[in-house]
């Protein structure tokens, strides 16, 4: 702008040079001192020219650094531009990723928050175990505890139910009722008298169950020491324990001071009783007369061939039963469906316990309900009899 204002200075100067010297020349002289002055002036037109001159090159080059700038400032437009979207852009992606950063965080906080409740549910599942296994084994010891509280009481029970039973029949004691001849140092739970001796059943009692085979190898021990030289005692010793604590041993018989001991359960009671019965019986066949073992030999024989001969009668009935069976399946299909029909209808017979059980018990019963079956009884009334009696006797009249 500054250039400009010299230039349309320098012009209205020179213009008013040339109007000053046409107006000179039109009077028709012109003054030695006007001419120098014109000069002057000439020459200093002619430096304000060149001042034009450069001050249209300043200009020109302004101008060039104008345009440069113009470019420069377009282009540092566009870059601003260019900038900016790149600003927009990453503003985007920081906007995304913060997006993405708060829904990781409030992922790892929910899982966390997930983590520690399963952490309380582990904890909480975990001392609920622990309590419940607490609880089992606090019940298993109370369990065990009673078993074996109880097991001296059932075991002198049995044993007193099974030696008083037909099939066994023994002569038995307990450590209230001692056989003669036995002193207070030696009072075991249960004997009984067999061949002139005396049968040992001692139930043990442990409450230690960890240690419950060092516990039955002490025992051993101390009875064998006890019944040394004690020739009133049959050299079979058993040792009754729980049926629980039977698997927990690994080592069932132990042979002690010239006495075998067999540790054993309840359930091996009975077994051992009847045994024990028929080696009783063996010896005593042995020591009977020949009058005698005939006897018995006979009466053993009648009953091996009654008990044969039922078995083959009651096979051959069964065929025969069998056979009427297939017979009848041959009928005719109407029939044969009638049959099975009126089957489904009726009803099984009932066997009266109570009878059976007396008969089985009692020879006498048998005998009279055999003769009954062969003498059957008319089931009329007496009363109807008597009637009957007194009409023939009037008619006969």
């Amino acid at each position: 702008m500054r250039g400009m204002e010299i230039t349309q200075i320098i012009i209205v100067a020179s213009l008013c040079i040339l109007i000053i010297l046409q107006f000179r020349r039109g009077r028709g002289g012109v003054d030695a001192y006007k001419d120098a002055e014109l000069e002057q002036n000439n020459r200093r037109i002619g430096e304000l020219e060149k001042q034009v001159q450069t001050e249209r090159s300043e200009k020109d080059d302004i101008k060039g650094q104008a345009r440069q700038l113009k470019d420069a400032y377009i282009k540092l437009e566009k870059e601003e531009e260019m900038l900016e979207r790149e600003k927009t852009d990453l503003s985007r992606k920081v906007t995304k990723f913060e997006s993405g950063e708060e829904r990781r965080q409030q992922d790892f906080e929910r899982k966390i928050d997930e983590l520690d409740s399963a952490k309380n549910r582990f904890d909480a599942e975990r001392a609920r175990v622990i309590r419940e296994d607490e609880e089992r084994i606090q019940q298993e010891i109370e369990e065990r505890d009673r078993m074996w509280n109880d097991h001296e009481n059932n075991v002198h029970s049995l044993l007193s139910s099974l030696c008083k039973m037909q099939e066994h029949s023994f002569d038995s004691f307990d450590n209230n009722n001692l056989p003669e001849g036995f002193d207070g140092s030696l009072k075991p739970d249960f004997l009984i008298e067999f061949l002139g001796q005396y049968v040992i059943f001692d139930s043990k009692i442990s409450r230690r169950a960890d240690n419950i085979q060092t516990y039955i190898t002490d025992n051993v021990k101390k009875t064998a020491k006890k019944m040394k030289n004690n020739t009133s005692i049959y050299p079979a010793i058993f040792f009754v324990v729980p049926t629980d604590a039977i698997v927990e041993l690994k080592k069932t018989y132990f042979y002690e001071g010239g006495f075998s001991f067999y540790v054993v359960s309840p359930e091996a009671l009975a077994p051992i009783l009847a045994s024990l019965r028929k080696i009783r019986d063996y010896e005593i066949a042995e020591k009977m007369d020949p009058l005698q073992r005939e006897n018995i030999v006979s009466l053993i024989a009648d009953l091996d061939w009654h008990v044969n001969f039922r078995n083959a009668a009651d096979i051959f009935m069964s065929k025969l039963g069998v056979e009427i069976l297939t017979k009848a399946r041959n009928l005719d299909p109407e029939i044969t469906q009638e049959v099975k029909t009126k089957k489904e209808n009726m009803r099984m017979p009932t066997m009266n316990s109570a009878d059976m059980k007396s008969m089985t018990g009692n020879v006498d019963t048998q005998t009279e309900e055999i003769r009954m079956l062969e003498n059957p009884k008319a089931s009329i009334p007496q009363q109807v009899i008597e009637k009957a009696k007194n009409f023939l006797t009037e008619k006969l009249q």
